[in-house]
């Protein structure tokens, strides 16, 4: 069919919209602003500062687009900001590669199963923590066993979790901690049972071993010995697996300790180089490792900023590839994103499923080739089936209803993505350029480089919500204080490690676990060996029963354990609040009952709602009950009902004007009729606060006030403890 010609040079241009109207100025827009700000700073009020070192503008336009090549770019070419397809999900929509951390692999394959009928179109396997460790089930502690993921010994093990699963059909991503070469060997020795083409199979086994290093501290093998497994499979893989990932560079550990975009990206892309050089030493080229890593980032909830991270890492991975002699192919990122956890809560969590589809939705429009959506009861522990319908059925939605998948880079052309991603790379290439400086990535975390960075913007972060400049919405703003506490969803880790247990001491006591034994003890000789021989070893013992442990014990004979640095500090932002709200909640059921804080307000209910708003919403993110259900003429009617109340806590509120001659009445005959109650001023009367502490006010609340830090002080001296 021949494509319409462009006739653009010969018409005429055509009229404009409304031409009637004339086209105001940026200057004429910027004076209009001034106007409407009454006297309030244009830069205070409209301009809005980031973590990320980065201003975001009210407006963009085309002039902040001058000087930028990138956004002249197509998609499909290099270097990738708007995708590395030319049509996009055209081609094929991303992977709903969502997580399924059931402990044991029966309750994995009926998620699973469930799942795959329903919207589903990747196995995102998810491995406990002893399993990536390396270790079985009768090697590992209680609390690791089934911890984070599905516990995966043996082949009869991954058997049962991918019954019914058609891995030449469906692509699967697996990670797999420092146990990537025994679990692939174990995969393989699955399909070759089950007659499938392993040159058929797509996907991840991506191995990521600083990600390891930075979450825990310490790797239990060398790094030395962790890359040269990574090399092996590597080699393996690219003859045996094409489309595989062998390499990964997750960016989750520093997103979930409160990482800005910026940092998340460059940690990433060091850690992806520091993989590059680490196989390049070992003989590996970097188009044969380019080609065969993954990348995984989290997006949270400052949606143009997430847009323009992704569209960023692109550009720097394809610069980072050419510059290191890799083919404009081998830079072409496979990205796998997953929604945040860091702002997931636990408190109201229907909210969580607002806050995973705009990640979802910039995931999508970032261009991301695999995506898992948070459940909204994630932050309580093993997700719901309702959970993983809601979520699944958000990237459905996406797809199939709002029809994402039908645009080819719907978010270009944007001025404030394209804006803000020339100035993300920016930043992020600026601070890739410091950890090189340092020594390369494995060096700067063995310094606490990236760990000390991420721990002050977490600390800046942490702030924000502890003062509410930052909302976390049902937590600390707008809390549901008839909600009953959280119900956490833990497996029972003694019962799991017992039965566990006792099923690998079954199986090392049959006779095919003796062959194995055997095989793997010839393995010892060549652990050196760069051909196929010592991975179709490994299959060959995991045909025979072999199981992780035994691999990674034969491995890594004479090895010792990686070095010791300072980890992340994984958590939720939500946890301070959460933590003290669950205190309070529980002190409470102590309690004989009734309000916490009585609200003695002088004036009238017109007049005073804002402030009773305000104050009624600062308590009850704390758990406290409060009673504001009433205003009063008088101080003397307030008094009364204020030590009628029992309440420990007494909050004055009345207008700034009543303060002077109400406080020092009030305060001084509540403290005379009650000494142990403590006295909270709403507002902060600055020519006052001198005055008012010495007849009897406690502690005052106001818009400015570290909210988390005031309750969690009034909650101590009302007896609340830890």
């Amino acid at each position: 069919m021949d494509m319409p010609q462009d006739r653009s040079s010969t018409k005429a241009p055509p009229e404009r919209l409304l031409a009637e109207f004339p086209v105001p100025s940026l200057e004429q827009w910027y004076q209009e602003v001034v106007r409407l700000l009454k006297g309030a700073p244009f830069e205070k009020k409209m301009l809005t500062p980031t973590v990320e070192g980065i201003t975001l503008k009210p407006l963009y336009t085309a002039d902040d687009l001058a000087g930028l090549e990138f956004p002249t770019v197509m998609p499909g070419d290099s270097p990738f900001p708007r995708g590395t397809r030319l049509l996009g999900f055209r081609e094929g929509a991303w992977l709903v590669a969502q997580e399924l951390p059931y402990p044991t692999y029966d309750e994995l394959n009926a998620a699973l199963r469930f799942d795959l009928d329903r919207g589903q179109t990747a196995v995102n396997l998810l491995l406990d923590r002893a399993t990536q460790a390396g270790l079985d089930p009768d090697m590992a502690k209680v609390g690791e066993v089934g911890a984070g993921g599905t516990s995966i010994a043996s082949l009869i093990g991954l058997a049962r979790a991918l019954d019914g699963v058609d891995l030449e059909q469906v692509p699967i991503l697996v990670q797999p901690g420092s146990a990537a070469l025994p679990f692939a060997a174990l995969l393989v020795a699955y399909l070759r049972r089950h007659r499938k083409d392993v040159t058929k199979l797509r996907g991840s086994l991506g191995m990521d071993p600083l990600c390891g290093l930075v979450s825990l501290g310490k790797l239990p093998v060398s790094l030395g010995r962790a890359y040269d497994e990574l090399t092996l499979l590597t080699r393996w893989a690219a003859v045996h697996a094409p489309a595989v990932a062998t390499l990964a560079a997750y960016g989750f550990p520093y997103h979930d300790s409160g990482a800005s975009a910026v940092q998340e990206l460059a940690f990433t892309l060091a850690t992806a180089v520091e993989h590059l050089r680490q196989l390049d030493r070992r003989g590996v080229d970097v188009e044969t490792a380019a080609r065969r890593t993954l990348f995984g980032l989290s997006v949270g909830s400052h949606f143009f900023m997430e847009v323009a991270k992704l569209r960023a890492a692109r550009m720097l991975w394809a610069r980072v590839v050419r510059a290191s002699g890799g083919s404009e192919a081998a830079s072409r990122m496979t990205l796998h994103v997953r929604s945040s956890s860091w702002n997931k809560t636990a408190y109201d969590p229907c909210t969580n499923i607002l806050r995973a589809t705009t990640e979802a939705f910039a995931a999508v429009l970032g261009g991301c080739d695999s995506l898992h959506v948070a459940a909204f009861d994630e932050a309580l522990g093993l997700p719901s089936e309702l959970g993983r319908r809601i979520a699944r059925n958000t990237q459905t939605i996406l797809r199939d209803e709002v029809h994402l998948d039908a645009l080819v880079d719907p978010a270009g052309g944007s001025w404030a993505i394209e804006t803000l991603t020339a100035q993300v790379a920016e930043k992020a290439w600026a601070l890739f350029q410091q950890l090189e400086s340092a020594g390369g990535m494995l060096a700067a975390i063995e310094k606490g480089l990236p760990q000390r960075m991420v721990g002050e913007v977490a600390e800046e972060r942490e702030k924000a919500f502890a003062s509410r400049r930052e909302s976390l919405l049902g937590v600390n703003v707008y809390p549901n204080p008839t909600e009953a506490r959280p119900v956490r969803r833990q497996p029972d880790y003694a019962a799991l490690h017992a039965a566990r247990s006792a099923r690998l001491q079954a199986l090392r006591c049959s006779q095919e676990h003796g062959e194995n034994v055997r095989v793997l003890a010839s393995l010892q000789h060549i652990l050196d060996s760069r051909s196929d021989e010592l991975f179709e070893s490994l299959v060959s013992a995991a045909e025979r029963g072999a199981t992780i442990g035994e691999f990674a014990k034969t491995l890594r004979t004479g090895d010792a354990p990686g070095p010791d640095v300072t980890a992340v500090r994984i958590h939720r932002a939500a946890e301070p609040f959460e933590a003290l709200r669950a205190k309070v909640e529980q002190w409470r059921e102590s309690q004989a009952g009734g309000p916490q804080v009585f609200v003695a307000a002088v004036g009238s209910l017109a007049e005073l709602m804002p402030r009773i708003d305000f104050t009624r919403g600062f308590f009850e993110v704390g758990g406290l009950a409060v009673d504001a259900s009433a205003t009063f003429a008088t101080a003397e009617e307030a008094q009364a009902a204020a030590v009628g109340s029992g309440a420990p806590i007494v909050v004055v509120l009345s207008t700034d004007e009543r303060y002077p001659v109400l406080v020092p009445a009030l305060a001084a005959a509540l403290k005379a009729a009650r000494p142990e109650v403590l006295l909270v001023l709403a507002g902060y009367p600055k020519e006052h606060i001198d005055a008012f502490k010495p007849v009897g006010i406690d502690e005052f609340i106001h818009l400015r006030s570290d909210v988390h830090a005031t309750l969690v002080a009034l909650a101590t001296r009302i007896g609340v403890r830890s």
